[in-house]
């Protein structure tokens, strides 16, 4: 009997050992945009939170595939759920991406203007996203438009 409770307590903590633990509230948004500019190959690297990635297939979805990717800026915002929202002068969308598996994964696209951004800055607004355009705002989430 010593013996099956001496098992039955080395169980039960080998399992609370293994159980994960979520660390909440978390807020995961850069206070404002970085805006990056591409080099030759399309990379771009926002130093502030030791990111690097090639930004050459969000210029292309948005261009075509001649597109000319280098020395083109892009503009990139964490919001608070940790999704990374992209664009740039001239994208007719603004690109939701998450991070996985060491890669960008686009989970969205919102559509913004058939006529592309003229000139467009990304601003924090928790739990939002703003996105002015000159005398245009639209406030975004992950999901799309809010307003």
């Amino acid at each position: 009997m010593k013996l099956l409770k001496i098992i039955l307590l080395v169980f039960t903590f080998a399992l609370t050992s293994c159980t994960s633990i979520t660390l909440t509230p978390a807020n995961f948004a850069w206070p404002i945009e970085s805006v990056v500019t591409t080099d030759e190959m399309g990379n771009v690297s926002i130093e502030r939170y030791s990111t690097e990635f090639n930004s050459s297939e969000i210029f292309k979805n948005e261009f075509g595939d001649s597109v000319e990717v280098a020395n083109r800026e892009l503009r990139v915002i964490r919001d608070h759920l940790g999704y990374y929202l992209m664009t740039a002068k001239g994208f007719m969308n603004v690109y939701v991406f998450e991070s996985k598996d060491g890669a960008f994964n686009q989970i969205n696209k919102i559509f913004i203007a058939k006529e592309g951004l003229q000139n467009p800055a990304l601003n924090q607004r928790t739990p939002n996203v703003e996105l002015l355009d000159g005398e245009k705002k639209y406030i975004l989430n992950s999901k799309g438009t809010v307003r």
